[in-house]
């Protein structure tokens, strides 16, 4: 029976070209990847270059060494060990050290080294071998990573190798999920009869059938037609799981690797981000500001020019602060890490990890910028509130409960907020509350696109009601603050707002002739009998489906009245009903509802709920069985 570790974890292979990574994975698990790769592709598989040791274990193995350095970046957040292969007849080669430089740049802390091929030699050149390893692994993140001596062809210590990954598997940290969905784009391709799909690995959040994400740098909105993992369907996948999304109503050719799919407004493409950037002590020659390199990010690899901030040049082994200019839109997120290349020869020369994603441009050795950087580096603790007011996202905190949650005192909290609030990083909601700006400013654009795409799906539509604007957000939000949100956007002349209806400010009803045609034949159906028109689904019956869209268009601009469910009066009918029931009242003081129905020469099933409206307009009050005008 296959041991079971109760969560799902991704082992990266790393090592030389042809030192046996990919046999190894074969004896492993009986996947022989570069069969896979050589493989069409059959429906949605993500299986591509990847295999699984048992239910919980995904193994990403990339053959060629390009593929290894965008892969283990892409797969930073995701990829929880490493198992860094070694032949055992060549020993440490020069893709061996720079996929290990790459491990450490991407701080992937866990793994295990296999020393492979030990059939090709001798025991004292093995034992030899196994000591290079152990210098070279001195500093680096495997420096206490155990060393397997292996041959897939003989199966010698494969047994103990495959112990020893479950072993290390176990100690695995869990990951800091924000919860909102990104996955980095490494594949896009077609199915015929579904259309474009697209595939990588989930860095945060979930992904489920018929959600709604935003294709990024582009901006475009989508709807997600199926999700698949492993080459099944699944209703959603999570963070960690090697996922192919099926995308409605967008081209192939109109997505690329690189792109991002996340949830919508949350993330928005950037031209400069500030970084912490560690030159490698191995690169051979002194970096200069505003030298152009390629910059590993996701599945992104884009030219950029660095601008070192803190000094005029780095020699070998350097770190400190930079800022990346880049040559066209990115997407990323604090902390996540990325890798710096040279532009020509390609080389690793250094990497580190993102502390500011939407940057100003900055001058070079400013003193407050770079005292700012040093607090997001050692993590200032009023960061640290910070952090606790972004993952609330938009639910606003009172200062006592971020205290209990940080274990700091009241009065350390409020200084914080108050040092946050001036560095206009966080801000009040109402007296007492506090959220982050971020989150702030990323709902409010949420809303104005939520309502932008409502308009444009619904071209028929004048107006969203609130409750259904607020409810397109995945995260929960706060409804004091989204009422709030709403007044500033309607004072920004952004938004015209109409009771619990909202509407983008400028937004006209599209009607075409057609259209125009059949709202013309809907007024002369409730006009030909006004006070006792057709019900909706006669109409839709009579006339076409249409009739639904186009008759809650015509409630939103008042040329209908809604009495209930399936039941519409035109506006003219409303107001000659009003004209005769306000006449007859007065004549007669009070009346039943059988003498107003009467006095319309109407049904009951329309003069109950028409005399229903006019209590809740005004026009009339109840006294027991009878109506009569209100005073």
């Amino acid at each position: 029976m296959t041991e079971r570790l109760g969560r799902h974890i991704v082992l990266g292979m790393a090592g030389h070209i042809d030192h046996g990574k990919t046999e190894i994975v074969k004896a492993l698990t009986g996947t022989d990847t570069d069969r896979l790769k050589e493989e069409k592709e059959r429906g949605m598989t993500t299986d591509l270059g990847f295999a699984f040791l048992g239910e919980d274990i995904t193994i990403i193995d990339v053959p060629g060494h390009e593929k290894f350095v965008k892969t283990m970046v892409a797969g930073v957040n995701t990829v929880d060990l490493s198992l860094l292969v070694i032949a055992a007849d060549d020993g440490v080669m020069p893709q061996t050290i720079e996929h290990l430089e790459i491990l450490n740049l991407l701080n992937i802390q866990t793994g295990l080294v296999a020393v492979s091929k030990i059939d090709l030699v001798e025991e004292d050149w093995l034992s030899m071998v196994v000591e290079d390893v152990k210098r070279l692994l001195r500093g680096t993140v495997l420096q206490d990573a155990s060393i397997i001596p292996v041959s897939p062809i003989t199966g010698q210590g494969m047994d103990r190798l495959k112990e020893s990954i479950f072993e290390v598997a176990r100690t695995v940290q869990d990951r800091r999920d924000k919860g909102i969905f990104r996955l980095p784009i490494d594949r896009v391709f077609t199915i015929k009869g579904f259309g474009t799909v697209v595939a990588g690995t989930v860095l945060s959040g979930k992904i489920a059938t018929d959600d709604t994400v935003e294709l990024l740098p582009q901006g475009k909105t989508l709807r997600v037609r199926g999700v698949q993992v492993h080459d099944h369907p699944v209703q959603e996948s999570s963070v960690g799981y090697r996922t192919a999304i099926n995308l409605m109503n967008v081209e192939k050719e109109a997505v690329q690797r690189g792109d991002m799919l996340a949830e919508p407004g949350f993330l928005r493409p950037t031209s400069m981000m500030d970084v912490h950037f560690s030159l490698l002590k191995t690169w051979k020659k002194e970096l200069k500001n505003r030298t152009r390199v390629r910059v590993h990010i996701g599945t992104n690899e884009v030219i950029a020019r660095i601008i070192l901030l803190d000094r005029e040049a780095y020699a070998p082994g350097d770190e400190g602060f930079v800022q990346l200019h880049f040559e066209k839109p990115v997407v990323a997120d604090r902390e996540d890490r990325y890798v710096v290349r040279s532009y020509s020869p390609i080389r690793t020369m250094g990497g580190g990890f993102i502390l500011d994603t939407y940057p100003s441009k900055h001058k070079r050795f400013e003193k407050d910028v770079i005292q700012k950087l040093q607090r997001l580096l050692k993590g200032d603790p009023s960061l640290a509130v910070l952090d606790v007011l972004e993952t609330s996202w938009f639910t606003p905190m009172l200062s006592e409960d971020l205290a209990k949650s940080l274990g700091i005192t009241k009065e350390d909290t409020l200084a914080h907020l108050t040092r946050l609030e001036s560095a206009g990083d966080a801000l009040r909601v109402g007296k007492k509350r506090w959220m982050s700006r971020k989150n702030h400013d990323i709902l409010k654009r949420k809303l104005e696109q939520i309502l932008a795409t409502f308009h444009q799906e619904n071209p028929l539509r004048l107006f969203m009601s609130g409750a259904e604007l607020r409810s397109r957000i995945r995260q929960p939000v706060d409804r004091n603050l989204f009422e709030e949100i709403i007044q500033q956007l309607q004072e920004e002349k952004a938004v015209s707002v109409k009771g619990d209806r909202i509407q983008r400010k400028g937004h006209t009803a599209r009607l075409t002739p057609e259209i125009q045609t059949l709202k013309n034949k809907i007024e002369k159906t409730l006009l030909s009998d006004p006070f006792n028109p057709p019900s909706e689904k006669q109409m839709v019956q009579e006339l076409g489906e249409e009739v639904e869209s186009l008759l809650k268009h015509m409630t939103e601009s008042g040329d209908l009245i809604r009495l209930e469910a399936g039941l519409f009066l035109h506006k003219k009918a409303v107001e000659d009903a009003s004209c005769k029931i306000r006449t007859y009242l007065q004549e007669n003081a009070r009346a039943t509802v059988s003498d107003l129905k009467q006095c319309l020469g109407t049904t009951r099933k329309y003069a109950v709920p028409l005399l229903v409206h006019f209590d809740t307009t005004g026009l009339t009050e109840r006294d027991g069985d009878y109506r009569r005008l209100k005073k």
